[in-house]
């Protein structure tokens, strides 16, 4: 009887079991995985399929489904230490040629015997002794209609011809048997043919000894393809040398598999270890950012600081931090850089707009150029021994501080994951800039006064204007966190008067009157679509006075901006909001008379969002004259809480005001 070919799916120790099945003189392969087991069974002839259920890419039934689905009478055992009632009620189900628990000390034994009884009895219960032997018409048929190429040569001639070839053997190389016979069969080499694999089929032949490999031949037509070619000596009765034969098998779709597989896993190693690279170096600078962040007080601390660090940092060799800055209609770059006593000031040889810093701040993407790329020689790589530089846009939100411009020594430092990074590493410091500008804004002794004329009919005071007929004046405003404005303004109108105007304007969603006095009202108005000023509020920018005229059309718009501040977003912002927006003054004054910058800042840092509004609203509107135009509870409205809440907040805003200022006096 022939040996029994058993393949043992199972990724565990089998040596108990293997030498079990041994015993019963079967052919055993082992193979740990689902796809293994599925390939051996496509290149290689199986009479049972033993598997574990538990298995790296599956479980047994899946494979168990897998094989069914090409091999449906192939006896498939499921032999397995993880089964339980459940498992084997699934496994029957399933249909499992049989199920053995491991758990028992003669369950080897059982499996053999399993095995062998499996193996050596068809559908019908037919024996391999009642099994008759073909004829050998039968096995010639056989063998000329195999669906693998199958060839004999005779190596008592010269150069060991091919004397016999079938048809599977014409069809997969496309020589026909006239062309093919009385040739030695390395007629199929061609360029791409391996020489190892040459060799080894040589040697194993001189040494009539079988072989097995895998090789690049050439069909008629000069089309390459893989052949899994395998070549048996065959010997008479007195041991001489007869003939050889050999099977060939086209396995270029699994070759192609395998290289596209291997392809993939050498892409993602390499991934994996230029993304290693990449941390192991920028993980130091991210983590000395967030410090640099942290502990500067200032701007200027954080480009200087920042732009050192990096230019310290293995694989970079300089760094700049550069802004746009309006002077008339030329915008120009000022750059903040490294290595030199403070910082220094530049202008490039080109305008700022339609340049690859705007082209990366309006992507709000980095931008990496390669070689000098007609940059202007000031900033160009080749200036600081770099062969390529990287443009971070510095944006915080819809605030924007320039760009971070980093040098990098070699061309493949600034890769994809490196430019991902420094985005979020540009995001970091627009923050830190952000930060210590709007501590500035508290601070600061000197700011940047700046006047705007708006001529939008849709701006909320103007529209005021034209409905009251008279002009309106900026008092003051509070903004709340659900980014509802109040302003409030004094008019030309009398109380009478106030609701039916609130009713015409549009931009206006709520108010009341605070007080009446000759002609005209001092009032509280809730303004519709406050975006705008909340966005100015993130830049550090403080709305200083706002007043339309009687006769006019025209807002006349005043702001404060800390002297580092972004004149160029403020304006941008403006007049995505409005249309008619003009920019009409910019000049850096004193800050007019206030407490010390130390007690402002001190009292900000203690008061809590609606604390400050709280007392501001109260402040605004007169709530601590005698007496009081407005009530507690007319106020809580306008936060939209109830006055008891309203109250708690404006005694604790007192308390620390006051608290404040004693301890500190």
């Amino acid at each position: 009887m022939a040996r029994a070919r058993v393949l043992l799916v199972d990724d565990g120790s089998v040596d108990e079991t293997t030498s079990a099945l041994r015993d019963r003189d079967c052919r055993v392969t082992v193979v740990g995985s689902i796809a293994d087991a599925l390939l051996n069974l496509q290149n290689n002839r199986v009479d049972t399929v033993v598997t574990e259920y538990e298995l790296p890419d599956g479980t047994g039934l899946d494979l168990l489904a897998e094989i069914r689905e090409s091999y449906e009478t192939l006896p498939v055992v499921l032999y397995t230490a993880h089964g339980d009632e459940h498992v084997a009620s699934q496994a029957i189900d399933a249909g499992v040629s049989s199920y053995i628990p491991k758990d028992e000390p003669t369950t080897a034994a059982r499996l053999a015997e399993t095995v062998t009884e499996l193996t050596i009895a068809d559908v019908t219960g037919v024996t391999s002794d009642d099994v008759p032997a073909p004829t050998t018409e039968t096995i010639i048929r056989a063998v000329d209609e195999a669906p693998i190429g199958i060839t004999i040569s005779d190596p008592s001639l010269p150069d060991n011809p091919m004397v016999y070839i079938n048809e599977a053997y014409e069809e997969l190389t496309g020589y026909d048997a006239d062309l093919a016979l009385g040739r030695n069969c390395r007629f199929l080499q061609g360029p791409d043919t391996e020489e190892e694999a040459v060799a080894e089929m040589r040697e194993a032949i001189e040494a009539r000894e079988p072989v097995d490999v895998e090789v690049v031949n050439y069909r008629e037509d000069g089309t390459p393809f893989w052949n899994h070619v395998t070549i048996a000596p065959l010997f008479d009765e007195d041991g001489n040398l007869t003939h050889f034969v050999g099977f060939q098998n086209d396995v270029t779709d699994r070759k192609e598999a395998e290289a596209v597989a291997k392809q993939r896993a050498d892409s993602l190693r390499e991934e994996r270890q230029a993304l290693e690279r990449v941390l192991g170096r920028i993980s130091g600078l991210v983590n000395e950012t967030s410090q640099i962040l942290v502990n500067s007080g200032t701007r200027t601390e954080i480009e200087g600081e920042v732009c050192a660090e990096i230019a310290q940092t293995d694989g970079y060799s300089h760094a700049w931090i550069g802004e746009s800055k309006v002077t008339g209609t030329r915008t120009t770059v000022s750059v903040n850089q490294t290595g030199t006593s403070g910082a220094v000031e530049m202008e490039t040889a080109g305008e700022w707009t339609e340049t690859i810093f705007e082209e990366a701040i309006e992507q709000g993407t980095v931008k990496v150029v390669s070689g000098d790329n007609d940059l202007p020689a000031g900033i160009a790589p080749s200036k600081y021994n770099a062969s390529s530089m990287a443009v971070v846009p510095l944006t915080y939100r819809r605030a924007t501080y320039g760009v971070l411009a980093v040098y990098a020594e070699r061309s493949d430092v600034l890769d994809r994951r490196e430019c991902k990074i420094f985005e979020a590493l540009g995001q970091m410091i627009a923050s830190g800039i952000n930060a210590v500008e709007t501590k500035q804004v508290l601070t600061a002794d000197r700011v940047t006064e700046l006047g705007f004329e708006i001529t939008d009919e849709s701006f909320p005071l103007i529209e005021l204007a034209q409905v009251s007929n008279g002009s309106v004046s900026y008092n003051g405003s509070t903004l709340d966190d659900d980014s509802a404005l109040r302003v409030f303004v004094t008019m030309s109108a009398s109380e009478s008067e106030f609701e039916d105007i609130l009713n015409q304007c549009k931009t206006i969603t709520d108010g009341f009157v605070i007080a009446q006095q000759e002609g005209t009202i001092a009032a509280s108005l809730e303004l519709q679509g406050a975006d705008v000023f909340r966005e100015l509020a993130e830049y550090g920018a403080t709305l200083r006075d706002l007043s339309v005229s009687g006769d006019s059309k025209t807002a006349q718009l005043h702001i404060d901006l800390p002297v580092e501040g972004d004149v160029r977003s403020v304006l941008s912002e403006l007049e995505s909001a409005y249309n008619g927006v003009n920019l009409v003054r910019q000049h850096e004054r004193e800050r007019d008379p206030r407490p010390t910058a130390e007690f402002v800042a001190a009292v900000a840092d203690r008061l809590t969002d609606r604390q400050y509004t709280a007392l501001e609203t109260a402040y605004l509107s007169d709530y601590f004259e005698f007496p009081r135009p407005v009530s507690g509870e007319e106020l809580a409205d306008s936060m939209d809480i109830s006055r008891q809440t309203y109250h708690q907040h404006l005694r604790a805003a007192q308390r620390k005001l006051l608290e404040e200022f004693f301890e500190t006096k």
